[in-house]
C-alpha cells in the first residue's frame, strides 16, 4: 500500500471513529420544548486540545462567543464575591457573548478547582472521600446587576442529589440542576450531559454541553433574562469538567 493510500485510509478510519464517540440527544422535557426556542451551536470544538491561551468562537442563534482566553490572569481579576481561590484552580477561562440582534455584549469570568476531602467515619478502617468540583462564574448586565454562576458537582450520576447549582444576581435565583439521560433510552449517563435552568419548577433554559451543544431558550423572555442566561449557558459550553467522558 502506497503512502498516499495509508493516509487516506488513516483518515477514513480517524473520522468513523470519532463519529463513532459521539453520543445521542440529550433529553429535554417536551412540554418545555414547545414553548422554546431551540439554537443548535455552530463552530465549537468538542475536543479541546489547548489549556491557554486564545481560543477559536463559536455561535448559538443571535448570541456569538468571541475573545476566549484561557488561563486568564490577575488583570483581569473579578469582584471580591468570586469565592474560589483562584490561585488553586485548575481551569480560569474569560470570554465575550454578543448578542447580535440587541447589539449588547457582555463579559464573562470563569474558574474551576477540584477538591477531595477525607471524612473520617467511626469504625471505618479507612476515611471515605468527598470529592467535589465547583466551578464559578460572573458577569455583569448593565439592567439587572452582577450574576453568578456556581456550581458544586460530585461528579457522577449516583450521587447527582449532592449536587448544588444556581444563577443568581442578589435579587433573583435560578436552580441549575445537571441532566443524565439521553433521548430514548432508560439508561443515564455516567456523566452529565447539559443542564437546565429553572425557577419554582418552571423551566427557563436548557444546555446540551455533549456533542457539537445545543441551547434552549423559554420564549416570552425578557431580552436582558435572555442574555443572561445566554452568557450562563456559554460558561458551560466553555467549561471542561474533570473526568469528563472517562
Amino acid at each position: 500500500m502506497s503512502s498516499r493510500k495509508f493516509s487516506l485510509v488513516s483518515v477514513f478510519l480517524l473520522a468513523a471513529a470519532l463519529t463513532a464517540c459521539s453520543v445521542p440527544e440529550m433529553q429535554v422535557s417536551q412540554s418545555f420544548k414547545e414553548k422554546a426556542t431551540e439554537l443548535p451551536v455552530e463552530g465549537r470544538k468538542v475536543l479541546r486540545m489547548n489549556l491557554l491561551g486564545k481560543e477559536k468562537g463559536f455561535r448559538f442563534g443571535p448570541y456569538q462567543l468571541q475573545e476566549i482566553q484561557r488561563g486568564w490572569t490577575s488583570r483581569a481579576n473579578p469582584q471580591d464575591a468570586f469565592w474560589l481561590k483562584l490561585s488553586e484552580a485548575y481551569q480560569r477561562y474569560s470570554f465575550a457573548v454578543q448578542d447580535t440582534v440587541q447589539q449588547k455584549t457582555s463579559f464573562v469570568l470563569a474558574a474551576a478547582l477540584y477538591k477531595s476531602a477525607s471524612v473520617e467515619v467511626e469504625g471505618a478502617p479507612a476515611s471515605l472521600k468527598e470529592e467535589t468540583e465547583f466551578l464559578q462564574a460572573q458577569f455583569k448586565s448593565p439592567e439587572s446587576g452582577v450574576w453568578q454562576l456556581s456550581l458544586a458537582d460530585p461528579g457522577s450520576y449516583l450521587q447527582r442529589v449532592q449536587f448544588q447549582g444556581s444563577l443568581a444576581n442578589g435579587q433573583q435565583s435560578i436552580e441549575i440542576q445537571p441532566i443524565y439521560k439521553w433521548k430514548g433510552m432508560s439508561i443515564p449517563s455516567g456523566d452529565n450531559l447539559g443542564y437546565e435552568f429553572s425557577v419554582n419548577g418552571e423551566i427557563l433554559a436548557t444546555v446540551q454541553i455533549s456533542n457539537s451543544g445545543k441551547v434552549w431558550l423559554k420564549q416570552g423572555l425578557s431580552p436582558d433574562l435572555q442574555m443572561v442566561l445566554a452568557s450562563a449557558c456559554s460558561s458551560l459550553l466553555l467549561y471542561d469538567k474533570l473526568g469528563a467522558g472517562e
